[in-house]
């Protein structure tokens, strides 16, 4: 019971938490157009993509670097990376809500990573992207030197591009989408089938069924039947990058002053958060933590850890609340000027305070969709301290006054030098021992940088003998349907330009012929070029102009009842346009066919059902014409003779004949039989003497 109340307030204290941060955003507004550090445009992004799988040669190029590093499990990816995998090699990007992989001899590169928007460059080799949910307007891209992939919808989509470039094969296992190329050329693709393009106009098309599997296919269901078999626990947003790995990990316990708790089960005695793993640089946020154990990303960049029955646990963010992406929710402690960087894990309830420009409302945002309200605290508390802090840190000051939980925790303190820290050597490895009263005295750092960034800052190198990876690969120019985003560059302010190699379409949905191979819309554009001005879908394109997948999607539900005839001719496109009209003015016969299927059977069985209808009609008039005989005198008395009630003082209970049947002589004779006046039937329907009402 205790468990359930936990959850209850959990649940009712955040709803409450939302309410009141409403009514303080709008006292924000004034403040945000004063916010010296910028507007949000100048934000970071509030998702990233992580390494979650890794095996054989696979290279990292960091956006901002100039060599290829190690590409770390659990390494946060974002705009301008790259990755080039090996002869023997495979990867996996877990994006939130879909999953990129990547097989061997394969270049790709990040070009736009944020809530509504995954795009991503493949100029050679093959990808399987699993979308599992996404919402409204958001929308995922795939982007060749032939054409521009866009999904805007759940499915499962395979890109090969041949290593010289030329020619793209797009298969689609489940879902669907569209692809788009030069001279406003775009066809939809769906499920079940594979589409090869030979050029950028689309016309050197090639569609097949989907026949083998390979290796690489396997794997990538295998992984999905990983994501689908582990169960979203209730407690952990499905926004939460990582939370999968959760339940394989640790364990949930309810906690009177928390709720929810995560423990990890696979840790040494004397472990402790943000100690086995390595800092990187990564723009625009700047320092990240890179952990390595196999569960090691949503606990450090969502959430606060807590140290509770002599071990720690990690209280999670709001469940239903779609978290904004953290480097590290850490204080940074400064030990000396040239000493030691050290740092301790942000307890419950604690204000995060960046250490990169962020405007009044990304600070805002990062710490609410964090912070777990709990029964213990109020909430215009929590608000109050994160716009009290807000000023402190826009300012530039040390925050003061802060009582940090985990400060004083067991092992909870971790520091190294400082060298060490910007050239993303191990942690626990060059780990340093401070005095515990220094400790005591160093100050909570402010938002300057701790540590400047070194070429050796954006990650681990690569071993000795490992290939050398490429550098004019990912010059190959590729199509896109959305400019990409800059690439993160390394200083904390980023000004850097979109990709040269990216050649963004003018794509124009409504002018442009509609294509389609496969089942889904029925309506076929090449050849079938006067039919287009009717489809309702024509005018609602211009609603998107610059992305008109999203919009498609939307519009897809009225074309579903015409589907089943498009399946029956996916190869045929002028016969299917043709029985398309016929089809819908056939819908409201087919629907009201089940009303007319009784009367189908034959001459015969019809005429034996009238007869028996018949039959059950004179039984329901004899019987309730008995009834009348015998009920009426008790309902029709009091009406008759309610005028003179004295003349049936002498017998009240002497049967009286309704007027209707007083000709007949039959209906006097049961006057005789006073005690039992209802027994008499009437001759014609009821001829058994009147004793057989008696012996029942």
């Amino acid at each position: 019971m205790r468990k359930f109340n936990a959850v209850v307030s959990q649940v009712s204290g955040w709803r409450a938490f939302l309410a009141v941060l409403l009514l303080l955003c709008s006292g924000l507004a004034l403040a945000q157009s004063d916010d010296n550090q910028g507007g949000d445009g100048g934000d970071p992004p509030a998702r990233v993509a992580r390494l979650s799988y890794t095996s054989g040669d696979l290279g990292l190029m960091p956006a901002g670097g100039t060599e290829w590093a190690a590409a770390d499990m659990n390494r946060p990816l974002t705009n301008g990376d790259k990755l080039s995998s090996g002869p023997d090699a495979r990867a996996e990007l877990e994006l939130g809500g879909a999953a990129l992989r990547i097989s061997n001899q394969t270049d790709i590169g990040v070009l736009n990573l944020s809530d509504q928007i995954g795009q991503f460059e493949l100029t050679q080799g093959t990808v399987n992207i699993t979308v599992r949910n996404i919402d409204q307007g958001a929308s995922y891209e795939i982007d060749t030197p032939t054409l521009a992939l866009v999904i805007n919808q759940p499915g499962t989509f395979r890109v090969d591009v041949g290593a010289n470039g030329n020619g793209t094969t797009v298969t689609v296992s489940d879902g669907g989408g569209i692809v788009y190329g030069e001279n406003n050329a775009q066809r939809e693709v769906f499920s079940g089938r594979s589409y090869q393009f030979g050029d950028s106009s689309l016309n050197d098309m090639t569609v097949s069924d989907i026949e083998g599997r390979d290796e690489f296919d396997a794997w990538c269901n295998d992984r999905d039947a990983q994501y689908s078999n582990t169960a979203s626990t209730q407690y952990v947003s499905p926004d939460v990058v990582g939370s999968q790995d959760l339940n394989q990990y640790g364990d949930w316990q309810q906690e009177e002053d928390y709720g929810a708790v995560w423990y990890p089960t696979t840790v040494v005695a004397g472990w402790a958060p943000y100690r086995l793993g390595h800092w990187v640089w990564v723009g625009p946020w700047g320092w990240t933590w890179v952990d390595a154990m196999p569960w090691g990303f949503a606990p450090y960049h969502y959430g606060r850890w807590v140290y509770l029955h002599e071990r720690w646990g990690w209280v999670p963010c709001p469940p239903r609340v779609r978290p904004v992406y953290a480097p590290a929710l850490v204080a940074f402690v400064g030990i000396g000027t040239g000493g030691p960087v050290g740092w301790f894990p942000l307890g419950p309830h604690e204000v995060y305070n960046p250490w990169y420009r962020a405007s009044r409302n990304y600070y805002t945002n990062v710490n609410v969709t964090n912070i777990q309200i709990t029964r213990n605290v109020n909430q215009v508390t929590v608000i109050n301290n994160i716009h009290n802090q807000y000023d402190l840190y826009r300012a530039g000051r040390p925050i003061t006054g802060v009582n940090y939980v985990n400060r004083d925790a067991p092992h909870a303190f971790t520091a190294v030098p400082a060298q060490a820290f910007a050239s993303a050597r191990n942690v626990q490895a060059n780990q340093v021992r401070v005095d515990p009263q220094q400790l005591a005295h160093a100050p909570v750092m402010a938002a300057a940088p701790m540590q400047r960034p070194s070429s050796a800052s954006f990650g681990q190198p690569r071993g000795a003998n490992t290939r050398p990876l490429p550098a004019a690969g990912f010059n190959r120019p590729v199509v896109a349907v959305r400019a990409p985003a800059p690439a993160m560059a390394a200083g904390a302010a980023f000004h850097a330009t979109p990709p040269s190699n990216v050649h963004v379409l003018n794509v124009q949905p409504q002018n442009a012929p509609r294509v389609v191979s496969g089942q889904g819309f029925p309506h076929y554009g090449t050849p079938p070029q006067p039919q287009a001005p009717p489809r309702p879908a024509a005018p609602a394109l211009p609603q998107v102009p610059h992305f008109a997948p999203a919009q498609q999607v939307q519009q897809a539900p009225h074309y579903l009842p015409e589907q089943p005839e498009v399946r029956q001719a996916p190869r045929s496109q002028e016969p299917v346009v043709q029985q398309a009209p016929r089809y819908e003015p056939q819908q409201p016969a087919m629907q009201q066919a089940p009303r007319y299927t009784p009367p189908q059977p034959s001459v015969q069985q019809q005429q034996e059902r009238e007869r028996q209808a018949a039959l059950e009609q004179e039984q329901q008039r004899f019987e309730a014409a008995q009834r009348a005989h015998q009920y009426v005198p008790e309902q029709q008395a009091p009406r008759q003779y309610a005028p003179a009630p004295r003349e049936m003082q002498p017998q009240p209970y002497r049967y009286q004949p309704p007027v209707q049947y007083a000709p007949r002589p039959e209906m006097a004779r049961p006057a005789e039989q006073q005690p039992r006046p209802q027994s008499a039937p009437h001759p014609q329907h009821a001829p058994p003497p009147r004793n057989d009402n008696q012996q029942h």
